[in-house]
């Protein structure tokens, strides 16, 4: 009896630390998701990194019968107790126009200013469909990496960058408000990920929303 108790324990072991596995990079790329009692939010990151830096769609649909916030400063990347920070609009706007890379300017891990168009992402069932996030997804996973390079400082205002920032304005995660029942979301873009040589690349995001704490843990997508 007692053999059969310590084996039981340690199956439960065993499962309990393949649950507790950090999900892979794959997994990541085609969502994770969170449910709690007031609301789910969503993860979904590009399959590579752009440029060394994280794109991930964040998605939220509200359960509450109240209006909610999604915020970018209600969201979080880890490296493992160090954060990451997240670059703002206004970073990228600047680098977009030929300014010096986010990570020069940056003063602070999160900021929110102007107020970004929400994108509705729900199925014809009405449950949250991250994938379904649209506006500068695609665009943002592209050009982060190509304009982010080092290059002399100039103001480019030729057509296909105001476009490239009007997507941004679009896509990128600032502060929106989601109507109960409802479900909305954007992007994010972290700076350059560093792991420490003997570091295992393992991300962690905690995204705060309804009142609740929704966490997700991946390994980070590959570089292109």
């Amino acid at each position: 009896m007692r053999r059969f108790v310590t084996a039981f324990a340690m199956t439960v072991l065993v499962n309990a630390t393949v649950l507790a596995a950090p999900a892979t990079s794959q997994t990541a790329s085609l969502g994770l998701t969170s449910t709690r009692p007031a609301g789910t939010v969503s993860v979904q990151t590009d399959p590579v990194l752009s440029n060394g830096r994280l794109v991930m769609k964040v998605a939220a649909h509200n359960a509450s019968d109240k209006p909610a916030q999604l915020a970018s400063s209600a969201v979080q990347v880890f490296i493992g107790e160090k954060s990451v920070a997240l670059l703002t609009l206004d970073q990228l706007v600047t680098e977009a126009r030929g300014g010096p890379s986010a990570e020069r300017s940056m003063n602070s891990a999160h900021q929110s200013s102007n107020y970004s168009r929400p994108t509705t992402t729900t199925t014809t069932s009405g449950e949250m469909d991250v994938s379904g996030i649209t506006g500068a997804s695609d665009a943002i996973g592209r050009s982060v990496s190509e304009r982010s390079s080092s290059r002399p400082a100039k103001t480019n205002t030729d057509p296909a960058t105001e476009a490239y920032v009007e997507a941004l304005t679009a896509g990128i995660l600032q502060s929106m408000q989601i109507a109960p029942g409802k479900a909305a979301g954007a992007q994010v873009v972290t700076e350059k990920l560093k792991f420490a040589r003997k570091d295992p690349r393992v991300l962690r995001v905690v995204v705060a929303f309804n009142g609740e704490s929704h966490e997700f843990e991946f390994e980070s997508p590959p570089a292109k």
